[in-house]
């Protein structure tokens, strides 16, 4: 019965929004059905000259947004989020009338088939568009450079601002005008990306102060650090025959990423990658979080490291063979093990060295492990484990894919070939076959 109930919502619930409801601006709409065959229409009444600001939050399924007019797409947007992360664009209408607002499900491996957003629409008033004009030419001259680091800034003078605050409230608002509302081309992708808010921010430096206190000279130190990430990108411009431009910007977080991408951006978790040993984790505790924050003291190093660990996430844009046996578990790892092994051959360091130090020591037993699992879903004991590992690094996973790739590029005769076969992944059991990796584990 309650199946049915269930069935019977999600139908008249799909209903209701498949029939081009008219959008409230300023009402968020917060649980909007969204599947294979059943897209989400609204009708959005606008006015000429006006800026909208639409707001997607993806709720367990992968979604593109599309602004129509007579049938025709004037606008569409699929960021490369995910299925939680947040679809976020403005919109100028050309002429006073009635558009037509399409959520639609992607159609690509992977994707849930159905899964909920919510919406949001707002219209800028003449004085918070003013702002944002006074804002954007503000950061011109930043939005135009390779590497951004003026966010860097901008987090630490909200920062010493906190001081000043009576309130949470207050708290809230000063990182969000000091902070949030002030970033670059990139971070603004770094909010989409993570769902940063000045809520979020809140709570983290409330939970983490120590940590924040200790790690900010090391965060500034990344200005010193331009030159050396553009080189480090200029080497893999050498290696990589198909190489696909991308800006850099570093950013402060909330603790939760060392790095991650956009379409047009590898985004750095500042906080994250400039941690050391020295830095204070006593509020980590004896975590395996804590454990991985105490990295290496060469700061420019370990950022380089990052940058060219995320730049080839930029580029492993390729689709895989269709005919391909479905591994998950297995195309995972590779995908991340290939971005350590590619991005030591362009930085010549290694973000995971804890990893490569245990997984030599115990290379036979984590195999013998992984390739019992290796075309499962579960990914638990593989990736992304930092809060149920004990007693070895988390993301074992990721050593298993480095030498994975590792033995491929030995093997290899062309290795410039090589370099596109590992990037360009498109049969990942097919891929472990030919790299010999098996058989080389000593048994």
């Amino acid at each position: 019965m309650k199946k049915l109930l269930l069935i019977l919502f999600l139908f008249i619930t799909n209903f209701l929004y498949s029939q081009n409801n008219a959008v409230e601006l300023d009402r968020l709409y917060p649980s909007i059905p969204v599947g294979r065959n059943f897209p989400a229409s609204f009708e959005i009444k606008m006015e000429t000259g006006q800026v909208y600001r639409v707001k997607v939050q993806q709720q367990g399924v992968d979604v593109k947004v599309a602004v129509k007019k007579d049938g025709a797409v004037l606008f569409e947007q699929d960021s490369p989020n995910g299925n939680t992360g947040l679809e976020d664009f403005h919109f100028t209408a050309a002429s006073s009338s009635k558009f037509q607002l399409l959520i639609e499900r992607l159609e690509e491996q992977g994707n849930p088939e159905s899964g909920t957003v919510s919406l949001v629409v707002k219209k800028y008033s003449k004085k918070e568009l003013a702002n944002l004009e006074r804002l954007s030419r503000e950061l011109e001259t930043e939005n135009r450079k390779d590497v951004l680091t003026l966010d860097i800034d901008h987090f630490w003078q909200a920062y010493d601002e906190l001081k000043k605050s009576r309130s949470r409230a207050d708290s809230v608002i000063t990182l969000q005008t000091l902070y949030l509302d002030r970033a670059t081309e990139g971070l603004r992708d770094f909010i989409n990306a993570r769902q940063f808010t000045a809520e979020k921010f809140v709570n983290v430096l409330g939970r983490y102060p120590k940590f924040y206190a200790s790690v900010r000279a090391n965060t500034l130190k990344v200005k010193q650090a331009e030159a050396d990430v553009q080189q480090a990108i200029s080497n893999f411009k050498k290696l990589y025959a198909n190489f696909t431009n991308a800006k850099v910007c570093f950013a402060i977080g909330l603790v939760n990423t060392g790095g991650t991408v956009s379409s047009k951006f590898v985004l750095i978790g500042t906080e994250v990658t400039t941690s050391t040993r020295e830095m204070d984790l006593s509020e980590f505790g004896n975590s395996a979080f804590s454990k991985a924050l105490a990295g290496d003291t060469n700061i420019i190093q370990k950022v380089k490291d990052m940058v060219a660990h995320e730049s080839v996430h930029i580029q492993q844009r390729t689709k895989l063979d269709p005919e391909s046996i479905s591994c998950p578990l297995l195309y995972s790892c590779l995908i991340e093990g290939f971005c350590d092994f590619i991005g030591e051959l362009t930085s010549g360091g290694q973000i995971n060295k804890r990893l490569q130090e245990y997984g030599n020591a115990h290379e036979t037993e984590l195999w013998k492990k992984f390739k019992s699992q290796l075309c499962g879903n579960f990914q638990g004991e593989w990736l992304y484990d930092y809060s149920t590992v004990k007693d070895k690094p988390a993301d074992l996973g990721y050593y298993i894919g480095y030498k994975i790739a590792q033995a491929y590029y030995n093997r290899a005769i062309d290795k410039r070939q090589a370099i596109i076969d590992i990037i360009e992944l498109k049969n990942p059991l097919q891929f472990l076959e030919k790299s010999g990796y098996d058989k080389a584990v000593k048994n």
